[in-house]
């Protein structure tokens, strides 16, 4: 409760929590959910589950897990994009193969501190990017929700907005300006400015950020 803003997003929702999702999991779903609204991304996480997800029953009811990397990297694209993904399907399938193979081993990244989890994710090798759709935000939001890095600060465009009109002194009033001109022209951040003004609010917040953030998300959502 660092100051009057998130006082009162405090205030307004206290008991907000933090997931701790599956890993695999939440990083396929931000795969997923690129460029795409709640309904959409529901939709296909249920499909993928239905087609490649294994069947299990409780107490009598059947349900499908979340498909593994083994099954995602062994599908066809075609048969990806039959699950309504559309371009994503060639996201989900590289992002699966790195993992089925053993190149990136995800349970790794709560093990270490986060510039270096955060690196893992955005990482490229030989210029190649390690895991296909998975950008700076959908990085943060990973180790946010499911590696327990609770300093992570994703900046969406609901952030974006609460910085720009609440803490143009923290970020700097020329983020601010920037913030405001990519929100205008439904711009993605360039990376340089996403890094710096998110690195701002870690150092603002201290190493309990992402609970300021949700809290700040939530309470913009709500408004």
């Amino acid at each position: 409760m660092k100051d009057e803003h998130v006082t009162e997003a405090v205030q307004r929702f206290y008991g907000l929590r933090l997931m701790r999702q599956d890993i695999w999991e939440c990083l396929l779903s931000f795969v997923i959910a690129t460029n795409a609204n709640i309904p959409r991304i529901s939709l296909m996480i249920r499909t993928i589950c239905e087609r490649f997800g294994e069947e299990v029953s409780f107490e009598g009811i059947r349900y499908r897990l979340f498909p593994t990397p083994d099954a995602l990297s062994s599908a066809s694209t075609e048969a990806l994009v039959a699950c309504g993904l559309g371009y994503r399907a060639r996201f989900v399938k590289s992002v699966a193969e790195t993992v089925s193979s053993g190149a990136i081993h995800l349970d790794e990244l709560r093990l270490f501190d986060y510039a270096r989890a955060r690196e893992t994710l955005i990482e490229r090798i030989l210029g190649k990017k390690t895991l296909l759709g998975i950008g700076r935000k959908a990085a943060d939001c990973v180790l946010l929700f499911s590696c327990e890095k609770d300093s992570a600060f994703p900046i969406d465009v609901w952030i974006a907005r609460v910085l720009a009109r609440n803490y143009p002194r923290v970020i700097g009033r020329q983020n601010a300006r920037l913030l405001n001109s990519h929100l205008a022209k439904k711009a993605r951040l360039p990376p340089a400015a996403y890094d710096e003004i998110t690195s701002k609010m870690r150092g603002y917040f201290g190493e309990y950020a992402g609970y300021a953030q949700q809290y700040l998300f939530h309470d913009a959502r709500n408004q």
